[in-house]
């Protein structure tokens, strides 16, 4: 019998131990803090972390700021859990292909308009401190679990029928439309303002049958992909029919369009960055090859001191390749719509800044500029740095999952945050 942990590399072993730790210190405080005994933990996690968390979810007030020690903690929990997660799919036997990447983007909008939502006050106070960072990432993280598992769970069944996986999927999608929908019809905001939700009702209602309706055109997923992009996109669109119903109700002269132009200027960069690395991409794919994945058995030592025709062939094409990769280009493009997104709330729409080291930088920029359009750069220069690292790493075969899950991480931290403040500035929220 063959146990998890034999197939880890030490890297992965140190991780998941650190972050059940982490877990076991985090789960302690808060049982302590339940049954009201002071301790420094319990204070600790206060005063850093959860009065940030409830603050900003329950208050109605706008945002509250981060600290150096949560924005900290949160950037190493991140990464503990990319290199956590990595392990477990590549023992699950998950897909490894770009396209895990496009069936998990549903779910990036889904956390995006599910924050808009809670920016706009649409959820009651049971629901809303889910949709706070870094809750709302553990609260996508188990939809995108549960929608994978109940692909998993099909993989294995003896039916396997498109009539009960469809089934399923609307099944699913139907639980997130009540969960969220009592949810939204019991808010401040829809209480308040005497929001009608016909909006809400009629796009919940047609995200119950996308799985019938897409049915012939998700075939290229495999039941795991296809489960998760559908629960996603399910998701997503209930949450579209909220926004909607928000819109249609807010005066027009409380919403502001101009700022989503940002959206097609950060697309061009991604179909460019397509566009000029296809043909290399195409080169090497003919050849089996896939610039900075090394081929099965072999180590990085191993592939640094070989020649070969392949070798050869990666390296004068991976420069140009890399950019053709969803979580190359997305990931990159998404850097530079956060940072034009940040610095139009910020020069022109009085948004501040909450996170600790952006606002340094914005800080500093502003001090030797008189403006914040330093920070467009930093971001700009993030970017480029995505494309470098993904240009020189070497990822063992082993490791095609923490690849992927590196780049998604680089979109949670760029891609969502830019269209949420873009959406926001449009809302008027």
């Amino acid at each position: 019998m063959k146990y998890p942990f034999e197939d880890m590399y030490d890297f992965e072993r140190w991780s998941t131990n650190l972050l059940i730790f982490i877990s076991f210190l985090f789960f302690s405080g808060i049982f302590l803090i339940y049954v009201d005994f002071e301790n420094p933990l319990s204070d600790f996690l206060s005063n850093y972390f959860l009065d940030q968390i409830i603050n900003e979810g329950t208050s109605g007030t706008g945002d509250s700021d981060y600290n150096l020690v949560n924005t900290f903690t949160y950037a190493f929990v991140l990464m503990l859990f990319v290199i956590f997660l990595s392990s477990w799919l590549r023992q699950l036997s998950i897909d490894s292909s770009e396209a895990t990447i496009l069936a998990l983007l549903p779910f990036i909008s889904w956390a995006v308009f599910g924050q808009v939502l809670e920016d706009a006050n649409m959820f009651n106070s049971s629901i809303s401190p889910f949709f706070v960072s870094p809750g709302v990432h553990f609260h996508t993280a188990t939809w995108v679990i549960i929608g994978g598992y109940a692909g998993f769970l099909y993989q294995r069944s003896n039916d396997q029928t498109n009539h009960s996986f469809n089934s399923m999927c609307s099944l699913l999608i139907l639980i997130q439309f009540i969960i969220f929908f009592s949810s939204i019809s019991e808010s401040s905001a829809v209480l308040d303002y005497q929001i009608p939700l016909a909006p809400l009702v009629i796009l919940g209602s047609i995200s119950v049958f996308l799985p019938q309706i897409f049915d012939k055109s998700l075939e290229n997923f495999t039941p795991i992909q296809k489960s998760a992009y559908l629960i996603g996109l399910g998701g997503t669109v209930i949450f579209l029919g909220a926004l909607s119903a928000f819109v249609l109700h807010n005066p027009e002269d409380e919403l502001l369009l101009w700022p989503l132009i940002i959206i097609p200027i950060s697309a061009l960069v991604a179909i460019f960055m397509y566009m000029y690395g296809k043909d290399a991409s195409f080169e090497l794919n003919k050849n089996g090859l896939v610039a900075g994945v090394l081929p099965k058995g072999m180590t990085e030592n191993e592939y640094l001191e070989i020649k070969s025709p392949d070798k050869d062939l990666i390296e004068n094409l991976r420069w140009k390749a890399v950019m053709s990769y969803p979580i190359v280009f997305l990931a990159v493009s998404g850097q530079i719509l956060d940072g034009l997104a940040t610095f139009v709330g910020l020069e022109y729409l009085g948004y501040s800044e909450k996170h600790v080291v952006s606002e340094r930088i914005i800080d500093w920029s502003r001090e030797n500029f008189d403006t914040a359009a330093a920070f467009i750069l930093v971001k700009v220069g993030l970017g480029g740095l995505i494309w470098w690292f993904y240009t020189l790493a070497n990822f063992e075969y082993k490791q095609q999952h923490l690849r992927l899950l590196v780049g998604l991480a680089m979109m949670v931290v760029g891609l969502a945050p830019g269209l949420r403040d873009i959406l926001r500035m449009a809302l008027g929220v």
